[in-house]
């Protein structure tokens, strides 16, 4: 079903490693403000910070002027990173983004959408936006799917050496 309204372009997230955002809200919570100083802080690509503030933006970690970090991004970096508690956090975020509830509120079905049909939805849901884009964006809520299911442990545990 289309959404009742048209996204942006700029609510679809393509900032696949969601730890990066985390590292880049870490950044933001020591002080950093330029994004230059984000990067260097960070080691991201100065593109890749920007992509990860915007991300941040719309799992709604960060305030509108790319600076004050909410109180959900607080609990975010409160929770040990790897941990069942960050993911959680994680899947809260995802769950409330509107670009998941309007085009991927299947996102976490045990039958998520296959990159193709997120693509098409995506494409459909979003003013101005090249289906090669469309694609890319599809990829991030994929990546973001995996990162926040439940870590899997091995069937054969390596032996200490």
């Amino acid at each position: 079903m289309p959404p009742t309204r048209l996204l942006r372009s700029t609510e679809i997230p393509q900032a696949d490693n969601l730890a990066n955002v985390r590292r880049v809200l870490e950044a933001l919570a020591g002080g950093a403000t330029a994004k230059e100083a984000i990067a260097q802080q960070t080691g991201i690509s100065l593109r890749h910070v920007g992509y990860a503030l915007a991300a941040a933006r719309v799992l709604g970690w960060l305030g509108d002027d790319d600076v004050s970090i909410t109180p959900a991004g607080r609990g975010l970096l409160a929770a040990p990173p790897g941990t069942a508690d960050e993911r959680a956090h994680l899947r809260r975020a995802i769950f409330a983004c509107d670009v998941v509830k309007e085009v991927a509120p299947d996102l976490f079905e045990p039958a998520a959408p296959t990159a193709v049909a997120l693509a098409r939805r995506l494409y459909r849901s979003t003013a101005g936006i090249a289906k090669e884009t469309a694609r890319r964006r599809a990829q991030t809520l994929l990546a973001w799917r995996s990162q926040v299911l439940e870590q899997q442990l091995p069937l054969f545990p390596k032996r200490p050496r």
